[in-house]
């Protein structure tokens, strides 16, 4: 396989594997291993959606079960992101 990339990235890309103690290739093939190996967000998801078909609930009810749980933990942790 053959990839194309600017000198700059390049660049960055050998001093990032350098930094991480491999060579550009070992790198790289980290980063696609990790990233092609990790499940997709839709995955991640699945089994959420499956359990809000079960119940039954609609948008309009999951939407307000989130917000309701959302603003319990603002109000829980004043000032800190979710």
């Amino acid at each position: 396989m053959r990839l194309e990339i600017s000198e700059d990235l390049e660049r960055k890309l050998v001093d990032r594997a350098r930094s991480n103690g491999q060579d550009a290739s070992q790198y790289v093939h980290g980063l696609l291993e990790r990233d092609l190996t990790a499940p997709t967000l839709d995955e991640v998801l699945q089994p959420l959606r499956d359990q809000v078909e079960k119940s039954g609930m609609s948008e309009e009810e999951l939407d307000a079960l989130v917000e309701q749980a959302r603003d319990a933990r603002f109000r829980e942790h004043p000032g800190k992101s979710a």
